[in-house]
């Protein structure tokens, strides 16, 4: 049998898909590129927040008005796992459901195949250039607008030789960078009892790949970064200086219906970063317009913003999910067109900052990953590569384009000629 596999949502999905996808093809079971040309299409849903649960039913439904009668239609992930009836309600035809995780399920209801195929190995989740690790799935946390814990049950840790082994693979398949994730990674290990379980991790981790291999650390939770964290991070000479913690929100108040951690406990973080890595790249994202926020909570998050100068900073309205305490919250829902106009203001002053720390590379000499396959030309026939620095995790941070024919993995060291708020020009 021949799938087609669309995959929707975060790098954790995607790392799920590989999983999936391994299983299918243990099973004798071929990819498909042409969705036409599948027996099987293949839905990994998100249902986070209600924008993209909705564009989860969306492909589900255009994949079923388009396919064959004679292909099948199941759908995975995320969304079904909270929400089946809603799937099989607005969409009847779908064949089979399944919930998040259910990769040897998949496998054992497509059965063994019954034709012979030249199968490749499920590729990696990356681009080549670098790969996401993840090390853990569920999460313990409390918030209350965050559906994960529903969906994916407690945090589970991965073990260390399933980890090093998929570092090792990603690395063997061409990966120069490798990307840390799981719902919390400072998690990890807590189910095993062990406080400072990220920081064993990532020092047998860094020991047992090259040193030339980038090791960037993701979702990290405030409050759970220690002392002896942040110093593996900055001895290993393999562990960028880079952290994105979602902070979520910089009032007190807010953070207290959000059932986050303190304002204390997310400076302290903070501050432990930034002392044993001054050069540090911080990444963060907030919520904007959560039930009852007021214009002096608004102001506040702006202040937290302003204080900590962060390199890259994403924000997004807030999105009521059902079945999250944060629908039940007695605090007066944020009209949306406040929420949009304090999104915009909390933008507008990320990019600032940002605008910030790339003009004071200018003149400063930095090392740089190439991305792009091939190099391009500009309008005046010159070659430009681009790429990205420690500072810039992929996808969401920004680029670097250099001068020179340069081609995908290759590291080299270039001067920084001129900046944009987030991308740089380097000779």
């Amino acid at each position: 049998m021949k799938y087609h596999l669309h995959t929707l949502g975060c790098a954790k999905n995607t790392v799920d898909s590989w999983r999936m996808e391994s299983a299918l093809r243990s099973a004798g079971h071929a990819p498909s590129e042409n969705k036409d040309a599948a027996d099987l299409l293949l839905v990994n849903t998100c249902g986070f927040i209600d924008d993209a649960s909705e564009e989860s039913v969306n492909l589900i439904k255009e994949l079923d008005s388009e396919r064959r009668s004679n292909q099948k239609l199941w759908v995975a992930g995320c969304l079904t796992e909270i929400a089946t009836e809603r799937v099989q309600r607005e969409v009847p035809g779908v064949d089979q459901t399944f919930g998040a995780q259910q990769w040897d399920e998949i496998a054992l209801k497509a059965g063994p195949s019954n034709e012979t195929y030249d199968i490749p190995m499920a590729t990696m989740p990356g681009t080549g250039v670098y790969a996401y690790l993840k090390i853990s799935d569920g999460c313990d946390r409390p918030c209350t607008f965050c559906i994960i814990p529903t969906i994916k049950g407690g945090m589970v840790s991965s073990e260390y030789s399933q980890i090093i082994a998929d570092a090792k693979k990603h690395i063997a398949a061409g990966a120069k960078e490798l990307i840390i994730i799981g719902q919390d990674t400072t998690a990890f290990g807590e189910d095993w009892g062990s406080r400072d379980g990220l920081a064993d991790l990532l020092e047998v981790l860094s020991g047992s790949v090259p040193d030339d291999i980038w090791i960037r650390l993701m979702y990290a939770y405030p409050g759970r970064v220690t002392k002896r964290l942040a110093s593996v991070m900055s001895r290993a000479p393999n562990i960028i200086p880079y952290v994105d913690m979602p902070l979520q929100h910089g009032s007190e108040s807010v953070l207290k219906r959000m059932k986050r951690p303190s304002l204390k406990k997310a400076n302290e973080s903070l501050s432990i970063l930034k002392e044993a890595m001054p050069d540090i790249s911080l990444r963060t994202t907030f919520i904007v317009g959560f039930p009852g926020e007021t214009d002096w909570e608004f102001e506040e998050l702006l202040d937290f913003i302003e204080k900590w100068q962060f390199n890259h900073v994403g924000a997004f309205n807030y999105s009521p999910q059902l079945g999250t305490l944060a629908t039940s919250l007695p605090e007066a829902t944020v009209d949306t067109q406040v929420a949009t106009e304090r999104f915009g203001e909390v933008m507008t002053l990320a990019q600032e900052i940002s605008h910030r720390h790339t003009k004071a590379l200018v003149g400063k000499s930095i090392d740089v990953l190439i991305e792009s396959e091939e190099p391009g030309q500009n309008a005046d026939g010159e070659f430009i590569s681009i790429g990205r620095s420690y500072r810039d995790a992929p996808e969401v941070d920004g680029l670097v384009f250099v001068k020179g024919a340069y081609h995908q993995g290759d590291k080299i060291s270039a001067e920084v000629s001129g900046a944009l708020p987030y991308d740089v020009f380097c000779n």
